[in-house]
């Protein structure tokens, strides 16, 4: 018999513990009784549930019968009952029902007061109070750390990481009341009354009302004949607004994330002042091909009211290649180099002879300086090799003006550079989704990456206002770069200052005011090692001060290069004009996007979230200042009588004036046709590398295969995991 000290407050001198039972401690438990009275269900549910976590067992209602002015029901153990299994069923499922006696008998009168009308308190299992915590009955997830996941869940945070806060704050897993995967159900549920039921719909409700607290939101929704979700895009008043400034080079990408319905999310993206990736809107397509392509671009072009890129980078993808065209007609459209040299391997990797043709095509790509060295190194490699019959280095030829640095830096592209990786702004997101995000999870993190995308705008404004790099030089030109240009700018200013020194230059010809001088550039590798000598040609005029270099560093990125440098140095240029200090950079202008409030979604934003966010703050800030015994005690009594004249709803009046409402009240809107989700999409394969994944996903697998070579006796790879920089830098 287990060592059990009962203590109720009706006499009770039968022995009612349970026979081997383990883990049971001494405790004070008070038993219930027959005739004992409770002023309604909840608060005799109450006492029967703690009775059951103090002994060790779980609660369940059973035979609840309603009678004219009373109701009989019974709480009993959950073990209660005879399982009863499934003939024709193959699965296997599990079952604690043992047909346990242990039970109380309730009447409720018509009043709502409750009575016990028998009690049995005999188990025919054993009890273990340590393990109550598991029971269905006695979990409950409490009102703080409901705030806690709700609030981390909005932040981005994995669930597994929060509840692992919330343990190591309980000082151990037994002194939760709940499970990981009962804060997975609550997050579950906690989403659903934030966004709704179905994923189009809550895309569709997030898109209204986003609209009314902002005329300048703006979103297209595309729907099939079934009324299925089939494209849609959308752009925010902030979005909107610095395209006007920043809006002259758009990176667009769509081989980034999908949703759970392999939905592509294609953002348009651009670069600000600080070089930081900006979103002027995105989009979820169904489709791959030209039609839908062009559906997008055109939403697009509407949202920016017409004004298009003066120039735009995609990927090589023959059917965005045909939308761009159509929508575009006037735009520059440059191909990502990135994207063609990572199919290098996938191409050409069966090729007999695949290093050296992946190294001759990376010298010819990278290192030419003139476009005949650069077709004529070309038709010798295809000569070499026996490449004639390879269709994908012929197109690629064919499209060379379009993603060759060589040809494409003569043109104004902000900053990106001719290596530029596509995933700068795909990382932007990596934190907040994944390929398994649906629709409503998507709306919840979207805004939150705006939102640290915006911080971090902000904090760079305002370390360029306040500190600045050093000056290197005492050449007064570095003074106006630094007065001007934003620290990002300016630190690119310094590096090519400090690539000057490995610079020699030489007069060639002097014709009238123009002189044309050679600039020899010593290239170095990433150790300082030689490895090659460029000759570049630099023109000044020393009537207008205009200065023209071959590199054509300055047309492509909007900074002054090192060969440039170089001659205004030797003509002693003190101050060079304004026509090379572009606005773009500034960090001394007003954008227009400042000024835009945008009315981010807040999840928790009705008043009375905002007051139980200052009862909390206020509550915290006490606790703080109860820093003694006596003061705590105090604040206890104090809680416990505000607690109790709160929980009297008698003593509360409630306003019933009816000019409180609102008149939105009245307003009876037509039911709206349903928006139902989209359709599970199958890709056409293009293009044929594949869909990257986000960092999470990436470390995930690699932890998983990992484990795998381990589990078979194979030494562990690698597990580094290298980000590629974004990379300003011409390969000169």
């Amino acid at each position: 018999m287990a060592d059990l000290h009962v203590e109720s407050t009706v006499q009770d001198n039968t022995d009612h513990s349970p026979q081997n039972n383990e883990d049971v401690q001494k405790c004070h438990v008070v038993v219930p009784t027959t005739g004992m009275k409770f002023e309604s269900e909840d608060e005799i549910y109450s006492f029967y549930n703690n009775y059951a976590y103090q002994m060790g067992f779980g609660v369940r209602i059973s035979s609840k019968r309603k009678k004219p002015h009373k109701t009989y029901y019974a709480l009993g153990c959950h073990k209660r009952g005879v399982y009863e299994s499934k003939a024709e069923s193959s699965k296997q499922s599990k079952s604690c029902k043992t047909d346990c006696p242990a039970k109380i008998s309730v009447i409720v009168d018509y009043d709502g007061t409750c009575a016990i009308s028998c009690v049995s308190l005999e188990h025919n299992h054993a009890l273990s109070p340590k393990k109550s915590r598991f029971q269905r009955s006695h979990k409950k997830i409490d009102s703080y750390s409901k705030r806690r996941l709700e609030l981390n869940d909005s932040a981005g945070i994995p669930l597994a990481k929060i509840f692992h806060s919330l343990v190591v704050e309980a000082e151990g897993y037994e002194n939760l009341a709940f499970g990981e995967r009962d804060c997975r159900n609550y997050i579950a549920k906690a989403r659903q009354l934030r966004l709704g039921k179905g994923d189009a719909e809550a895309l569709r409700d997030y898109f209204v009302r986003m609209q009314k607290r902002s005329t300048n939101f703006f979103y297209v929704i595309d729907m099939d004949d079934e009324g299925r979700l089939k494209n849609v895009f959308w752009a925010d008043a902030r979005s909107r607004a610095a395209y006007q400034l920043f809006g002259d080079v758009v990176f667009f990408d769509s081989t980034y994330l999908t949703n759970k319905y392999n939905m592509p999310f294609a953002p348009f993206v651009g670069v600000n002042h600080h070089g930081q990736f900006m979103l002027f809107g995105c989009g979820l397509v169904s489709r791959e091909d030209t039609e839908t392509y062009v559906w997008l671009l055109k939403s697009w072009l509407e949202c920016m009211d017409g004004h298009a890129p003066k120039a735009i980078i995609t990927y090589q993808c023959r059917a965005i290649q045909g939308a761009v065209a159509h929508v575009f007609p006037d735009s520059l459209h440059r191909l990502c180099l990135w994207h063609i040299m990572k199919k290098v391997p996938e191409k050409l990797g069966k090729l007999n002879q695949y290093k050296a043709i992946k190294k001759t095509l990376k010298s010819l790509v990278y290192e030419s300086i003139q476009s005949q060295e650069f077709e004529d190194g070309w038709s010798q490699m295809i000569k070499e090799y026996a490449l004639d019959k390879n269709d994908w280095l012929c197109s690629l030829f064919d499209d060379r003006k379009r993603w060759v640095p060589l040809y494409v830096k003569v043109i104004f592209w902000a900053g990106m550079s001719t290596t530029q990786r596509s995933e700068g702004m795909n990382a932007f997101f990596d934190d907040y989704v994944n390929s398994k995000t649906s629709l409503r999870q998507f709306v919840e993190q979207y805004d939150n990456a705006l939102k640290s995308k915006k911080e971090k705008e902000t904090k760079a404004d305002f370390d360029s206002l306040n500190a600045s790099y050093k000056l290197m030089t005492g050449f007064h030109f570095e003074k106006q770069f630094q007065a001007s240009y934003t620290n990002a700018m300016f630190k690119l200013v310094q590096i090519e200052l400090q690539c000057m020194l490995f610079c020699n230059h030489s007069l060639l010809k002097t014709h009238g005011t123009i002189s044309t001088f050679n600039v020899t550039d010593i290239l170095r590798g990433k150790r300082g090692e030689l490895k090659r000598k460029v000759v570049y040609t630099v023109s000044f005029d020393e009537v207008g001060r205009d200065i023209q270099c071959s590199c054509h560093l300055f047309e492509f990125r909007g900074i002054i290069c090192r060969h440039m440098m170089k001659i205004l140095i030797e003509k002693d240029v003190k101050e060079i004009p304004s026509c090379y200090i572009l606005s773009r950079w500034r960090k001394d202008l007003k954008h227009r996007h400042y000024h835009v409030i945008n009315c981010y979604e807040d999840l928790k934003s009705g008043g009375h979230a905002k007051q139980f966010e200052q009862l909390c703050s206020s509550f915290y800030e006490v606790a703080h200042i109860a820093n003694s015994q006596e003061k705590y005690d105090y604040l206890l009594k104090c809680i416990a009588l505000a607690k109790e004249k709160l929980s009297d709803d008698s003593s509360w009046s409630v306003n019933t004036n009816t000019n409180t409402i609102s008149q939105d009240a009245h307003i009876v809107s037509e039911p709206k046709k349903p928006l139902l989700p989209p359709a599970q999409v199958r890709s056409k394969g293009h293009p044929p590398t594949k869909r990257k994944e986000s960092k999470i996903e990436q470390v995930t697998k690699k932890k998983r295969k990992i484990n795998v070579h381990e589990a078979n006796g194979i030494s562990s790879v690698n597990d580094n995991i290298y980000r590629r920089s974004y990379d300003f830098d011409l390969n000169h």
